[in-house]
């Protein structure tokens, strides 16, 4: 029995030894493999890494790049916007100048012309003779008013009429006579009519209307 279980032992006692040295050996050759594929996977994250910001940055490049040509082409947008919007206002500006200019053209050329049918009017004023002038308007006016005064207006409308020194200022006091003329006539025809036509009564009472009419205008 002891000889057996020496005989079992020594197998399990020679090979004890063995199997750590085989499992240190196969862990020196890993290890380095391990090593080796780890430097390797850091060096691949290493690379990606580098490759990821590489692109991020070729990215953040063209993005600056698109971004500086579209604003350069906004700014060249806005130049040729500017350029046309001053065409616009200085063909505009000019546009009113020349309005301008051709309505004071205008204007000085109507007051030359007014001025100068002025002055023909005035020559010919100062060449007929004093009895043959024109009067102005404000003076027909004057005559007029004073002709048509109650009393005094007949007598110097006849005074105006013959004794006057413009032929003008005759005419047209002969004109506002011949009126007076007209007025005396029909008032005569009708006392004629009402002193001698109409029946008494009748007289009497238009003779009454007229006084009342002369009365309330206060003559």
């Amino acid at each position: 029995m002891a000889e057996e279980l020496k005989d079992n032992m020594q197998p399990e006692i020679s090979n004890a030894p063995e199997a750590p040295a085989e499992a240190v050996v196969e862990a020196a050759v890993a290890a380095p493999a391990a090593a080796a594929t780890t430097v390797v996977a850091a060096a691949e994250a290493v690379a990606e890494k580098k490759a990821e910001e590489a692109k991020v940055a070729e990215e953040a490049a063209k993005a600056a790049k698109k971004a500086e040509e579209q604003a350069a082409k906004d700014a060249e947008k806005a130049r040729i916007a500017a350029e046309k919007e001053a065409e616009k206002a200085k063909k505009a500006a000019e546009k009113e100048a020349e309005k301008q200019r051709i309505a004071q053209e205008k204007a000085a050329a109507k007051a030359e012309k007014k001025r100068q049918k002025m002055e023909a009017e005035q020559a010919l004023i100062n060449a007929c003779p004093p009895q043959y002038k024109p009067v102005s308007t404000s003076k027909y006016f004057w005559f007029g008013f004073l002709s048509f005064l109650p009393c005094i207006g007949l007598i110097f409308t006849i005074i105006c009429s013959f004794a006057g020194r413009n032929r003008n200022v005759k005419r047209f006091e002969r004109a506002i006579l011949a009126y007076y003329i007209i007025g005396i006539i029909l008032c005569l025809i009708a006392v004629i009519v009402i002193g001698l036509i109409l029946p008494p009564d009748t007289r009497e009472g238009i003779l009454y209307a007229l006084d009342e009419i002369l009365y309330s205008v206060g003559l």
